[in-house]
């Protein structure tokens, strides 16, 4: 005889784990009990040696889908006279937070068939949930992740539910949204003047409403969705006006895999990801002639497909539409809706009607986008379903650690025992709201983590929101500069130690000269990084104002290359769209030096380009002049020549010439298409031909791959094939996105390094 005790984390709290270890040593006729901590779980068993031994190899083997269980330590302890039985005790809240917090997961079929089976007691029941799915992180105050912890507090459970919930061998034991319509959530329709609508069925009054092309605001798991029918050019036109959302794609939730096969080429690999618990919207090649709005995703290549992932969606998707357009229910640039009393307010001039509920979200969490690149998941957008995951890191200083990332695409990590915690999406802080949010989801995730900071990290740019807020705490502060941080990213991620060479190519990022950098080749470790080379710097007019509207960096190329009258010459020539006065206006700032700032940016390349082939003269949201320019680009082997300078011991990439053969095709008539891909063809040239260089003159073998721009599949696949077709090995982004949502981690890996190596 034996007893073992075992302290296990990861997670392993509301995902169904202590039932199944439970019904584990009931099997196998042990005794003991395991209970919930704030610090894991502790599991004491006692019996026979061989029957402890297949326990211990089950207990990871077979654990229940959602978990993720680690075991910290397995030590024998002394045999306990009596015990006649395995129980459950009760959670405590004694010893060091170290509990990885669930993220929310899709409606499992268990559910979904209970949902809609008629003689089910929780039919139509927009709520319905167990242990294998529903909402986690976005009703979670506080752990241990007990139903007092939780939104859910205020629904006292009727007898039945209660049962269930108390019953080990039930599925939702101690599932704690477990609920009927007796004792649980209720469900609500109004106008947007507030008026409640009078129906006995809410969702079959809403399903009414959509098929009759109104905008629905509704309560999601994380936030609000603004919905409307997505077959009706109409109502998409109207949802886009009211939105202020003139050109970016919308994503469009479908019924099953079956209808969205109707509207897009759907792999193995994306098929998996619909179907997963983090149910993410799925970036699918786009089919021509669908029956869905031509303008729901216009001048992409690429469809966003989700599949309905709460009940309440399950029901709404049983109307008489082919996909329902589902985009976050906020303002421009405001942070997802989540309150009942201020959705009203916000959103009353875009949504007709809105479908409620009581069931409070606690944190707000919008919906994660993936892609599927070469034969493999790749976030663009981490969110529900996968925050507030950790991803493991391999601290070598032992500091808990607080990054703010950086002030677009934003997201914090907190960094504790070998684990980075990184949240949700935050978005883009420069506005107040989502500010207010990033503040917020600080002190949230501080609180479920249990991090006490002993290291502030943020951006080297002294003008960003999230340096500023950095610099608030009475803490050490280290600064990392931002193209390092987006190398450390992948570092961290695929455990690399360096060097290594690297492009890390983007809009911008605070440069150690204290210009704009954007296109930066990288010796690089997790510690520190040195420049080899870069796109030619040029002037970039009117600022950050140059980033909304492209076309002021064609002006800017086009005088660098052709001198001040020529190049306002061509100017008024091929920028259309644009007035001669302004033309005028930018040429006399670029002349004078008057609020230029120097830029090596590639993304500001992307936007003169695609301005000066009249496809986008004025960004309505982030990058869209360079996702128009990548649709638009036609798979050709032609590229433009290359024009790769030394200077100062730096490799120079001179797109003078580019510019010029731009022009000469222009001047030719050629189409956009293939300019377009001949220019995405120079671009991989001169990277991959800097980078090959440098790294046998560096004798690196890892190159990296780093920066929003390698969003472009045209970019990354050309790029990644040449060098590989030159042995190296190429590492880029996946379970983070490549863009500056990966900011805040590579700025732990950074601190972390340099803290080891000061220690």
């Amino acid at each position: 005889m034996q007893r073992l005790e075992i302290k296990i984390n990861g997670i392993v709290q509301g995902v169904g784990f202590r039932p199944f270890v439970y019904s584990l040593a009931c099997q196998l006729n042990l005794t003991g009990f395991i209970a919930n901590r704030s610090d894991g779980v502790i599991v004491q068993i006692q019996g026979p040696q061989q029957a402890i031994e297949k326990f211990t190899a089950l207990l990871s083997s077979q654990a229940p889908i959602l978990s993720k269980p680690q075991i910290i330590y397995k030590n024998k302890i002394d045999i306990v006279d009596a015990e006649d039985s395995f129980i459950i005790k009760q959670s405590q809240t004694a010893g060091i937070r170290q509990v990885v917090v669930s993220a929310d997961a899709a409606i499992c079929q268990q559910c979904k068939t209970e949902l809609l089976t008629a003689s089910d007691r929780r039919f139509h029941y927009p709520f319905i949930n167990c242990t294998n799915c529903g909402p986690r992180y976005t009703i979670l105050a506080d752990i241990p992740y007990d139903r007092v912890n939780t939104t859910m507090h205020k629904f006292k459970m009727c007898e039945p539910c209660q049962n269930e919930y108390d019953n080990p061998l039930n599925r939702r034991y101690h599932a704690q949204p477990n609920a009927c319509r007796d004792c649980g959530p209720e469900l609500w329709l109004c106008d947007n003047k507030n008026h409640k609508l009078s129906t006995n069925y809410p969702i079959a009054k809403a399903i009414e409403l959509l098929e009759n092309n109104y905008i629905l605001a509704i309560k999601g798991l994380g936030g609000f969705h603004l919905a409307v029918r997505a077959d009706n050019d109409k109502a998409i036109e109207n949802l886009r006006n009211r939105k202020f959302r003139k050109a970016q794609a919308f994503a469009l939730m479908v019924n099953d895999i079956e209808t969205g096969s109707q509207l897009a080429d759907i792999s193995i690999s994306e098929r998996e990801l619909l179907l997963s618990p983090v149910s993410p919207i799925v970036l699918c090649r786009k089919k021509d002639n669908s029956i869905i709005s031509p303008l729901i995703a216009p001048h992409s290549r690429f469809q966003g497909l989700m599949l309905p992932y709460t009940p309440l969606h399950v029901l709404l998707m049983q109307g008489d539409y082919p996909a329902l357009v589902m985009t976050s229910g906020n303002s421009s640039g405001e942070p997802i809706e989540t309150d009942n009393s201020q959705v009203l307010a916000k959103l009353d001039t875009i949504a007709d009607y809105f479908l409620m509920h009581n069931r409070d979200i606690f944190t707000c969490c919008d919906d994660s986008m993936v892609k599927v690149f070469d034969d493999k998941p790749m976030l663009l957008r981490r969110s529900r379903g996968f925050a507030p995951v950790p991803i493991a890191l391999q601290s070598k200083s032992g500091k808990q650690i607080l990054a703010f990332g950086a002030d677009l695409k934003n997201t914090v990590s907190l960094a504790k025992d070998n684990q980075v915690y990184i949240s949700q999406h935050i978005g883009d802080v420069e506005n107040a709201n989502a500010y207010d949010n990033m503040v917020q989801t600080v002190q949230k995730l501080q609180a479920l983590v249990g991090l006490k900071p002993e290291i502030i990290v943020c951006d080297k740019h002294p003008s960003m929101m999230t340096t500023r807020y950095a610099r608030q705490y009475d803490l050490p502060l280290i600064q990392v500069q931002h193209h390092h941080a987006h190398v450390a990213a992948v570092m961290g991620e695929h455990n690399l130690d360096g060097p290594v060479l690297a492009l890390a190519a983007d809009g911008l990022g605070f440069g150690d000269d204290e210009n704009i950098w954007g296109c930066e080749f990288l010796l690089a470790k997790r510690d520190s990084f040195q420049r080899l080379g870069h796109l030619k710097s040029i002037g970039q007019p009117g600022g950050d104002k140059a980033a909304k509207q492209p076309w002021r960096m064609a002006v800017s190329y086009l005088l660098n290359t052709y001198g001040i009258p020529k190049g306002k010459e061509l100017s008024r020539q091929y920028l259309k769209g644009v007035q001669a006065a302004d033309i005028n206006i930018v040429a006399e700032m670029i002349e004078k030096n008057i609020n230029c700032p120097a830029t090596s940016s590639l993304g500001r390349l992307f936007d003169a380009i695609s301005a000066l082939l009249g496809i986008c003269i004025e960004n309505s949201y982030q990058a869209q002049a360079a996702i128009e320019l990548e649709y638009f680009a036609k798979d050709i082997p032609d590229s433009y020549q290359v024009n790769i300078v030394n200077k100062n011991d730096l490799a120079i990439i001179d797109p003078s010439n580019l510019i010029q053969q731009v022009i000469t095709d222009l001047e030719n008539n050629t189409p956009i298409s293939i300019i377009a891909g001949k220019f995405h063809n120079y671009i991989a040239d001169s990277s991959s031909g800097i980078l090959c260089q440098l790294a046998n003159k560096h004798n690196c073998s890892q190159i990296i791959l780093a920066g929003g721009v390698f969003q472009n599949d045209i970019l990354l696949t050309k790029t990644i094939d040449k060098l590989r077709n030159q042995k190296f090995q190429v590492y880029y982004n996946q379970k983070l996105p490549v863009n500056d949502g990966a900011i805040s981690f590579g700025q732990i890996v950074v601190a972390d390094a340099i803290l080891t190596n000061t220690r």
